[in-house]
């Protein structure tokens, strides 16, 4: 059995591995495309939420402030009010209109992402950005006076703010569904666009469905993000507190001084006996999978020379891994 095996064996296949998953949008999928479409562009259907796209409010949220000197201050403070999904987006945004100050941005933010990695956190560079407080965010995300966070206020932009949604600016077309990206929409986040939409749907009295669909990039192709996923304890049991002593120091040593890191012992009964499990948790998968390595060439080792197992056996120094 080589190392690899002993991995699947003692994780599993999948354990510790980074998945990936679809982005969806929302759509709707009316009985009559033409229907739908025209109830969409009349405002009467709208109710409440007309007047939001027509809200000065609104329009300032987008585009900021009129005066620039107030622009960064207040990218700051939208930024600090937005979800992770809204920073996401607006991040897209930014890339989309400044793609070079935004790449400049993320240079300048790798040296704080690894030291947030090093301290356990699993994720994204986007991932750590979404920790950070809008002063915190690199100066060339934000740009001076806040060019590059809030857009223009140009006509064409305006037009996401002209009283109702129009096709080819908040949706698309496609496949008998009108399709609304979440980028694209002055209504955010997810569940209040899922809102509007519902409204305009009931009040033009037509049979309809929102469903789901997955996001794809100008080839087609469905687009995925990494899947944050809880990394899971790594435990091993020994006979007596001193060697569960003894392999906390070489954990310790194999993945250095990591200041989340959680090592805890408790007592177990394995087959009428008591034994103590040593738990780690709080640590990175790359730093569990260091662990889970070591952790596996120890059993690797102790199969392949039987005559040492047996010895050690009878001495009292088998440790068993759980």
């Amino acid at each position: 059995m080589d190392l690899t095996d002993i991995l699947r064996e003692v994780e599993g296949e999948e354990d510790g591995m980074k998945q990936l998953k679809a982005q969806y949008d929302l759509a709707i999928q009316p009985t009559d495309i033409d229907k739908a479409l025209d109830a969409l562009d009349n405002i009467d259907n709208y109710g409440i939420y007309a007047q939001n796209l027509r809200n000065p409010e609104a329009i300032k949220k987008a585009f900021g402030p009129s005066i620039p000197a107030q622009k960064t201050r207040a990218a700051w403070s939208d930024w600090d009010e937005r979800s992770d999904d809204a920073k996401g987006f607006k991040l897209i945004d930014i890339s989309k209109r400044a793609p070079e100050d935004y790449e400049k941005g993320m240079e300048q933010a790798k040296a704080g992402y690894e030291e947030w990695q090093t301290a356990g956190n699993e994720g994204e560079l986007e991932d750590y950005l979404y920790t950070l407080s809008g002063k915190e965010l690199p100066k060339d995300i934000v740009g001076r006076y806040g060019k590059n966070y809030f857009p223009l206020k140009t006509p064409d932009n305006l037009k996401k703010y002209a009283g109702k949604l129009e096709q080819d600016v908040h949706f698309d077309v496609k496949d008998g569904k009108i399709i609304f990206p979440i980028e694209k929409s002055p209504y955010k986040p997810k569940p209040y666009l899922q809102k509007v939409m519902k409204t305009i749907m009931d009040n033009s009295g037509l049979e309809y469905e929102i469903v789901d669909v997955e996001k794809t990039d100008d080839a087609g192709e469905v687009i995925k993000k990494p899947e944050k996923k809880v990394v899971p304890p790594l435990s091993v049991t020994a006979d007596t507190l001193d060697k569960v002593e003894k392999i906390r120091n070489q954990f310790k040593k194999e993945i250095g001084d990591v200041p989340t890191a959680n090592y805890t012992t408790e007592p177990v009964d394995v087959d009428g006996k008591r034994k103590y499990k040593l738990v780690v948790t709080g640590i990175s998968p790359d730093q569990r999978q260091k662990l889970l390595v070591k952790k596996a060439t120890l059993k690797e080792d102790m199969e392949f020379d039987l005559e040492l197992f047996q010895m050690q056996k009878r001495a009292g120094l088998w440790v068993t891994l759980t």
